[in-house]
């Protein structure tokens, strides 16, 4: 039964495949570092519709009502009943770590994101950890209520049907993580939508400053050549006679 229920979920309701990626970006020679944000969603039917809905709504939103913080861009490349939608802004280090509504959003959570960076002036090091709530973005018109087994079924199909991947993008090299390689050097964690518990992502990294590091080498090398240069302008210069010149009679 739940095999058929997940089939006229998928031929109703259609797919949904949702990303989120959060990329750190380290300042070079400066301290602090600051997050790319994105959203991705790949989908068609009912549920395409109704997120893009969603999105394009909670932007326009946000723009005509000034909401605080920086706004999401939203790139629409859908083709026809394909949704391809894209939102994304890049923000400093310290407004990453403040809760993104899920009204700017269109109903996603993308996750409270804590990152803590150490200065170890040549290298940095820096923790990332994101809790992320599971949940089910902004259903249709239609999908069914959890009234009997049989909508609890359809429900849990429709959810099954919808991936969602968290990405996290951090400078240098991994040293610690519950999260899976993924492309282009991130991390990637696999969410269930139908448990609707809280998934922890933790990630650590260490990532040598190599402008800070090519700095110090040249000023190494500036200081080196400085004090060569000194000693040889300080050193005195001695005339030694020539044994076979004629001197002169008295």
């Amino acid at each position: 039964m739940l095999a058929a229920a997940g089939l006229l979920a998928t031929a109703c309701f259609g797919k949904f495949a949702l990303g989120v990626t959060q990329t750190i970006e380290p300042n070079p020679i400066l301290p602090g570092a600051s997050v790319k944000q994105e959203v991705n969603v790949e989908a068609d039917g009912l549920l395409g519709t109704a997120v893009k809905q969603a999105m394009t709504d909670a932007a326009a939103k946000g723009q005509t009502q000034g909401q605080t913080g920086t706004q999401w861009q939203v790139r629409d490349n859908s083709d026809g009943a394909g949704i391809h939608l894209r939102m994304s802004r890049s923000v400093s280090l310290t407004e990453a770590q403040t809760a993104v509504p899920q009204s700017s959003t269109g109903g996603f959570d993308v996750g409270t994101i804590n990152v803590k960076a150490d200065d170890w002036l040549l290298a940095r090091r820096y923790a990332v950890r994101v809790v992320v709530s599971a949940r089910a973005p902004t259903t249709p018109t239609g999908t069914p209520t959890s009234n009997d087994a049989t909508s609890q079924q359809l429900a849990q199909a429709i959810l099954a049907g919808i991936t969602y991947d968290y990405f996290v993008g951090l400078p240098g090299v991994v040293t610690a993580t519950n999260g899976l390689p993924a492309e282009n050097s991130r991390l990637v964690w696999h969410l269930d939508l139908t448990s609707g518990s809280e998934r922890v992502l933790t990630a650590e990294s260490i990532y040598p400053d190599w402008p800070r590091l090519i700095v110090l080498v040249l000023l190494i090398v500036l200081i080196a050549g400085a004090i060569v240069l000194r000693s040889r302008a300080r050193r005195p210069i001695t005339v030694e006679p020539n044994e076979g010149a004629i001197l002169p009679r008295h």
